[in-house]
């Protein structure tokens, strides 16, 4: 069903209030997401993955719109500044603004220091967006040993592997509790949020090459085509689209539709860091 630009205009500006709090996922154990190894080397405490802002973020437009973003929805987020583990976000959505194309609200996350951690934007389209065609795209199982590549070596056309696996309901609800997603909407009617499925695109990505260190993710961009469901089997798409080098960081950029049981639901544009000079 097409929006009212006037009736969504009257649901900005609008804002929330986050505590930021890190599940105890084996994972991070021994990395910088862990507590005790972050203030060993200086940190207040675990430095919180971008993926966990971006989806502290998205509960702005899942509170202004509901399923409907989630449906044909976009946002993006720009990460600036660090983000602990115990740390209280404000993050305040100005008014809503833009075309038919995307009406857009621009996002300031802040911390308690009153320091802008990260900034964006949520929106929604007036109606459904085609889906781009993805037929010059393959889907390549990951390998068992993913190719390594050195500091400077990525390049664009660089296709992306996916796991292609299916998210059980257990997997559904884990990350639910790993975002600290509370928001009825994911229990009834139950569809899977945007953080998650951000983060598995971003996982197969990652998985696709041995990095030289740790990828660190500096800013994503998303458009919804459709809702997820527990029990799909989802499948990442992708390539790489650009790599550089700035003030000693190496860079890729990256673009990935996920597919739920072979339909295209998101697309995802992606910044991050992979190696420094």
């Amino acid at each position: 069903m097409p929006s009212s630009f006037s009736a969504d205009k009257a649901l900005f500006p609008r804002g929330l209030t986050v505590h930021v709090q890190l599940d105890d996922d084996p994972r991070y154990r021994g990395s910088i997401h862990d507590d005790d190894v972050a203030r060993a080397r200086g940190y207040k405490a675990a430095l919180v993955p971008g993926a966990f802002v971006y989806g502290h973020i998205s509960r702005v437009a899942i509170e202004a719109w509901g399923q409907v973003w989630a449906e044909r929805g976009g946002m993006g987020a720009r990460f600036r500044r660090p983000v602990y583990n115990g740390d209280v976000l404000t993050i305040k959505a100005a008014e809503l603004v833009g075309s038919p194309e995307m009406r857009r609200a621009g996002i300031s996350a802040v911390n308690e220091e009153g320091e802008e951690v990260a900034s964006g934007w949520v929106g929604l389209p007036d109606a459904q967006p085609v889906v781009p065609d993805i037929s010059g795209f393959a889907i390549l199982p990951r390998p068992e040993m993913p190719p390594r590549v050195a500091a400077g070596e990525l390049q664009p056309g660089m296709p992306v592997t996916t796991a292609d696996s299916g998210l059980t309901e257990a997997e559904f609800r884990k990350s639910l509790s790993a975002f600290g997603e509370r928001h009825p909407l994911y229990s009834d009617p139950g569809f899977v949020h945007s953080g998650c499925l951000m983060r598995l695109a971003m996982g197969d990505t990652n998985n696709s090459f041995a990095f030289p260190a740790p990828v660190v993710l500096t800013s994503a961009e998303a458009q919804h085509f459709g809702l997820v469901r527990p029990g799909q089997r989802l499948t990442t798409v992708g390539r790489i689209t650009d790599a550089s080098l700035h003030k000693g960081k190496y860079y890729f950029e990256s673009e990935e539709f996920m597919m739920a049981d072979g339909v295209p639901v998101a697309r995802f544009l992606r910044t991050s860091i992979y190696a420094y000079a």
